[in-house]
């Protein structure tokens, strides 16, 4: 079951969401791109794989939410051919970046490095999104619709 909370990092009230299971809560929000599970407990062996697994910038900014007791991260998004959602930057002034795939040029193939390869995650030309223009950037992707109105 999912319903909508008040988000505990940007305190925004209608885009965070909980899906419920049977013994597990999963959070994410749409605002600020943070999210968490109820397994991430303070010094718990799921929240130590996540930050091993996190960048330096998700550890640096992740947040303790002390109402659930849980820590909540910046969100990483990879859709495959939709491209990749990541943050980037500083502690004190970072965004959310999306890099796209594109199609190689045929010179490009040529280059070993792309071996084998037709497309590519273009890095060097992501575009970049505030810290809460989370849902847009997702919207950019493709991946979601504009929740505030239903389309």
């Amino acid at each position: 079951m999912e319903k909508v909370i008040d988000c505990p990092v940007c305190f925004d009230t209608d885009h965070c969401f909980e899906e419920m299971q049977k013994e597990f809560s999963s959070f994410m929000c749409f605002k600020c791109g943070y999210n968490s599970n109820t397994t991430f407990k303070y010094e718990s062996n799921e929240l130590k794989t996540a930050q091993l697994g996190a960048t330096q910038l998700m550890n640096d900014v992740c947040f303790y939410d002390e109402d659930r007791e849980i820590m909540w991260f910046p969100s990483i998004v990879n859709m495959g051919e939709l491209g990749m959602i990541y943050p980037e930057g500083t502690t004190t002034n970072w965004n959310y970046k999306l890099a796209q795939v594109r199609k190689l040029t045929k010179e490009e193939q040529k280059d070993e490095k792309y071996k084998g390869h037709t497309q590519m995650l273009d890095v060097d030309n992501s575009k970049t999104f505030g810290q809460y223009e989370f849902l847009e950037c997702c919207q950019k992707m493709g991946i979601v619709k504009d929740i505030s109105s239903g389309n």
